[in-house]
């Protein structure tokens, strides 16, 4: 067939192109793998990321209302060649209409061809990879022998980590505070409920924050709250770690250092010093700091990483649904 003229119509040969395979949260959640797996494909892709090796562009948004985000997330991986965009939604007023903060779809493409060869709810995929990155940091800098490990904000995050942590050391004792206090009290195994923040922080060895991004914080873990040896995730930007706290880490990393000036231009971390590496440049260094803050920020080649992953599974294993073209 020769080029198509003017006013004619071009038609997708199906019988050559490639499935277009819709997976659900349901089916994300069967495909993906342990966490100690995911914790390992997230540690290589922040060892990728880091070395130049994804194309990666600072993420653009939209904000219709206040403290709401619409990001689009796209990422080129080089060397495995893989080509995603996640288009990823938070908004804080969800919880008060019983609908999920975090709504949003992944499409994987054929990268030689541009071909979108999946569709799947990025739900699932946002949840796992934001505590595997954690758990990459958790395994690398945490307190030597830790033992405790504070989760401020027991939402669908607070859940993921908790879950990750018992992963990586079944026997450490959880400290959890949420505003909700039942949310605290469902986290799942041997949780320890906290009357506020600063009885969680004070405990712990891991501290990972995990409330709403928010645009005007109001910081309540300091400095002083801290132990002389500790590893801090601020999964939530700056909204509840303040500056102090930061400027009194041995090391501060973050997932991404283009991103951060990004978000900085955008209004967050403004009174933040800048961090000092990426965390995929420092993880396989020999370096041991007693007090470590490492903010990721969520980028979108953990995203692709784990929906390359998840789609070569589906595959193997013939599970989703096949749309017609």
């Amino acid at each position: 067939m020769g080029p198509a003229t003017a006013g004619s119509t071009s038609v997708i040969d199906v019988a050559t192109t490639p499935a277009l395979r819709y997976l659900t949260r349901a089916d994300v959640r069967e495909l993906l793998p342990g966490w100690h797996d995911q914790i390992d494909l997230a540690e290589d892709t922040a060892v990728e990321l880091a070395a130049g090796r994804v194309e990666m562009p600072p993420k653009p948004g939209i904000h219709p209302r206040a403290d709401a985000f619409i990001h689009a997330m796209p990422a080129h991986l080089v060397r495995s060649d893989v080509a995603a965009l996640k288009w990823v939604s938070g908004y804080p007023t969800n919880k008060a209409l019983g609908v999920p903060y975090i709504n949003g779809l992944l499409i994987l493409n054929e990268a030689e061809t541009g071909i979108p060869i999946a569709i799947m709810d990025c739900v699932e995929i946002t949840a796992a990879r934001t505590a595997a990155a954690s758990g990459v940091c958790v395994r690398r800098w945490a307190p030597a022998g830790w033992r405790t490990a504070a989760i401020l904000g027991c939402g669908e995050q607070g859940a993921y980590h908790a879950a990750m942590l018992r992963a990586l050391n079944p026997d450490a004792e959880i400290i959890a505070y949420d505003p909700t206090p039942a949310r605290a009290e469902a986290l799942p195994g041997r949780t320890r409920v906290a009357a506020s923040v600063e009885e969680a922080v004070v405990a712990a060895d891991v501290i990972i924050s995990a409330a709403p991004i928010v645009r005007d914080p109001h910081p309540t873990i300091h400095a002083d709250m801290l132990r002389p040896r500790h590893l801090l995730l601020p999964i939530d930007f700056d909204a509840v770690v303040a500056r102090d706290a930061i400027e009194a880490a041995d090391l501060f990393l973050t997932d991404h250092l283009a991103q951060f000036d990004h978000y900085r231009g955008l209004g967050h971390f403004r009174d933040w010093p800048a961090p000092a590496d990426a965390v995929g440049t420092r993880v396989r260094d020999d370096e041991r700091p007693d007090r470590v803050v490492c903010c990721n920020l969520g980028v979108g080649a953990l995203d692709a990483a784990f929906a390359a992953l998840v789609h070569a599974r589906a595959e193997a294993s013939d599970i989703g649904t096949l749309l017609p073209r």
